[in-house]
């Protein structure tokens, strides 16, 4: 049974009968008209957030799919070398054994990577084709070494320990190329994720402006319609409405930017990572793994104007390998590597943690003591020459002894970076000619003979102005 209607019930029903559409119809068509736009903002929105968030999966899928691989291959066969050459030294069958196992587990690993690759990046995919090419000849060329090692007495033929380690090498570069395309895919796919952002931007803000547009006709629409027959009202709206404080819309971001926030940061903190990685190696002789030249000689003019201006004390250190001319025309180009990298070990031990060693070049390293005076730079040296004389080179079947000579110069008041270095160099000389295995300073550079010419420094690498 249907209620009677009241007064204010009685107007609405009489408002119905009138051809002009009733409030409550206008209401509604003003909200749809209102919330459609919204809601086709929110789908779009939605669909270009998750396109930006798969392309931004992409490339980190990409970059655990194919750099992280790379990087563990180039870890394994790093390994790999140390057993094969510890079972050079002793002969051990376990040594052979895990070499076999970690050569086969780096074969496998690259036919299956050869495997999973696209059929449009071929690039990589010859790239891991050439990489298992070369490490099947390590693993052949392995394979004869342990044969021919079965009595201890034969000697492992040179060449073909030269080929095992110049396909090792070779197969290093591969993967270091491999390495360096995989980042550019991973940068391209990044910049697509980018374009696709900014594409997403322009048309949700085209959407917006249409959400804006359409909202603006159904202001004036309801303003006209509705708010003047109920303008009667407005005052008792106001009084009702003073003294509450206004909210603000909160507008809460779908999971989705958080998601892309976080694998943005993480994208970003990766390439930080490899910068930080990359710099790393630009300051690091690949033979050593000591700091390069030109590493040393920005520490050192660094180091020079710390001395100028707060008149610190420095010893400036040159070493010299003795004869090791003669080790690499007895024994071989490989022996004598692995001599100065035993040396280079030998001295990281010898010296404090704040010394800055370096490997110059040839059969040349070269130090900065800080905070050292002659006595203090005599010890290190004294401490140094000892270590290297002691010390059995037992490097490939072959034992043999190895002795450097030093010379240094002190950062004084009068004396320019030139003059430090050319008495460095010419206390060098000193040693040389005073028989090698020994130490000599030089104090001033008046000692230095009339026109001196450096024989061990480039003075112009040191870019002196």
């Amino acid at each position: 049974m249907l209620k009677k209607p009241t007064k204010f019930s009685a107007s609405i029903v009489n408002i119905k009968n009138m051809s002009v559409p009733s409030l409550r119809s206008r209401l509604r068509i003003s909200v749809i008209v209102v919330i459609l736009p919204l809601f086709f903002l929110a789908g779009v929105g939605y669909y270009f957030f998750q396109k930006s968030t798969n392309a931004f999966n992409y490339a980190i899928d990409n970059v655990v799919s194919d750099i992280i691989p790379v990087t563990q291959l180039k870890d394994k066969i790093q390994q790999s070398v140390i057993p094969f050459n510890r079972f050079l030294d002793n002969f051990e069958l376990d040594d052979k054994y895990k070499f076999l196992q970690l050569s086969a587990d780096i074969k496998q690993s690259l036919i299956n990577n050869i495997e999973l690759k696209h059929e449009n990046n071929t690039l990589s995919n010859d790239l891991y084709r050439t990489a298992y090419l070369n490490w099947r000849h390590v693993h052949r060329i392995a394979a004869k070494i342990f044969k021919v090692t079965q009595h201890h007495n034969q000697p492992v033929p040179r060449p073909l320990l030269q080929d095992f380690y110049r396909h090792i090498i070779e197969t290093t570069l591969i993967l270091d190329q491999l390495h360096l395309v995989m980042q550019n895919r991973v940068k391209i796919y990044f910049q697509k994720a980018k374009e696709l952002e900014i594409e997403a931007s322009v048309i949700i803000s085209t959407v917006l402006i249409l959400v804006y547009i359409t909202t603006l006709g159904t202001i004036i629409f309801l303003n006209r319609s509705i708010l003047n027959p109920i303008m009667v009202l407005e005052k008792w709206a106001q009084n009702f409405s003073r003294g509450h404080k206004h909210q603000p819309i909160e507008l809460h971001s779908y999971r989705e930017f958080e998601y892309i926030a976080a694998s943005y940061n993480k994208f970003s903190q990766m390439i930080k990572d490899d910068e930080e990685v990359l710099e790393q190696l630009s300051q690091k002789d690949n033979l050593t793994q000591l700091y390069n030249k030109r590493y040393f000689i920005r520490r050192l003019v660094d180091e020079h104007h710390r001395h100028q201006r707060y008149n610190t004390h420095y010893c400036l250190m040159l070493i010299d390998v003795d004869h090791l001319g003669s080790v690499s025309q007895n024994y071989g180009d490989t022996v004598c590597e692995l001599t100065l990298i035993k040396i280079a070990h030998l001295l990281e031990e010898a010296i404090r943690p704040t010394d800055i060693l370096a490997y110059y070049e040839s059969d040349r390293f070269i130090i900065i003591l800080p905070e050292v005076e002659v006595h203090g730079a005599n010890i290190t040296a004294e401490r140094i020459i000892n270590s290297v004389s002691e010390t059995v080179f037992n490097i490939n079947e072959f034992k043999f002894g190895i002795t450097v000579s030093i010379g240094f110069s002190l950062a004084q008041e009068n004396l320019s970076l030139s003059n430090i270095l050319e008495c460095a160099d010419y206390s060098l000389q000193q040693a040389k000619m005073a028989g090698r295995n020994q130490v000599q300073y030089c104090d001033t550079i008046s000692s230095l003979p009339p026109k001196f010419q450096a024989k061990y420094l480039k003075i112009t690498d040191f870019n002196i102005t």
